[in-house]
């Protein structure tokens, strides 16, 4: 568990998810107003999976790829980000509109859900991460990026792997089959970075970055985060001195940052105390590929060495 967590704020963030729910709201007005019942699709036999953003893309074209009858697309562009900041477009819509089932990964990090179902009552939403039960929390608020903790990761693909065994039970046998290969080669990935992982365990870091506090507990490393939410301003000059107040008081010199962070801000706590910046993969964004989790994961374990 973290020794502690020093939380920055802002109002900014909370106003842009308002803005995005009011926006989405707009969008999808006309949409549910063009007819008395909710569009349904037709049945071309093809089972069509739908998935919310980029992480759930690349679970879901691993444990449903290769399979015939069976399609995977995203509702959103693979760079977007968080979704938690996403503005729907009509082209989400339609893509949605045209799915068996949507995929997403839960622990409120999707905020629209609301707006999907009215617009979809009939759509069956999938939460790959309904049986994570160890998300990090900071006063009541889940933080949701869990899939960057390998342990929570395999959870969320056997979660996603029944559940659409059970929506397409045609195909069970072919989704718990391509699961359980998946789960092997993150497992293996795993075991060939044990040793790097072992090393770092009780290590004490500051991470600047939403995404990374999941990272950090899987392998036992206490740690603080600054939050800045990837788009909030900089911190002030008095946040950033209680930072390097408490780093200097730990004796803590490494920091987390994801290529999201406040660059400026892990900058000037670095060059202030002698400290070593590592720039890990949130999983968050990237190329589509099947291998693209594996590959960014592989990364971050790789960096491990270098920490002591």
């Amino acid at each position: 568990m973290p020794v502690g967590i020093l939380k920055i704020t802002f109002i900014m963030k909370n106003s842009k998810k308002l803005v995005s729910v009011i926006l989405s709201a707009a969008l999808m007005t006309p949409l549910m107003s063009c007819a008395n019942e909710p569009a349904k699709r037709e049945d071309d036999g093809v089972f069509n999976i739908v998935t919310s953003f980029y992480p759930m893309q690349i679970l879901v074209m691993n444990v449903a790829g290769g399979i015939d009858g069976v399609t995977v697309e995203c509702m959103s562009d693979p760079n977007i980000g968080c979704i938690h900041d996403h503005v729907f477009t009509t082209d989400d819509l339609r893509k949605v509109e045209n799915a068996d089932v949507y995929v997403e990964n839960g622990l409120e990090l999707e905020t629209f859900n609301d707006q999907l179902l009215n617009a979809y009552p009939d759509l069956t939403i999938i939460e790959a991460a309904s049986e994570v039960n160890d998300a990090p929390e900071d006063e009541g608020e889940v933080n949701g990026h869990v899939w960057t903790s390998i342990d929570d990761y395999i959870i969320e693909i056997r979660t996603v792997s029944a559940a659409l065994s059970e929506a397409d039970p045609s195909h069970a046998a072919d989704y718990e089959a391509n699961a359980e290969a998946y789960i092997g080669k993150v497992e293996q990935l795993r075991s060939e970075y044990e040793d790097q992982i072992a090393a770092v365990e009780g290590m004490s870091v500051l991470v600047i970055d939403e995404t990374l506090p999941s990272f950090c507990e899987w392998p036992g490393l206490d740690y603080k985060v600054v939050e800045t939410d990837h788009e909030q301003s900089a911190l002030s000059a008095g946040d950033i001195a209680d930072t390097i107040d408490w780093m200097n008081e730990n004796g803590v010199t490494v920091i987390f940052v994801s290529a999201d962070s406040d660059a400026g801000i892990a900058d000037s706590i670095a060059a202030e105390i002698g400290g070593s910046i590592f720039e890990f993969g949130t999983c968050m964004t990237g190329e589509v590929y099947a291998d693209a989790y594996l590959d960014q994961m592989g990364n971050n374990l790789e960096l491990l060495q270098y920490l002591g």
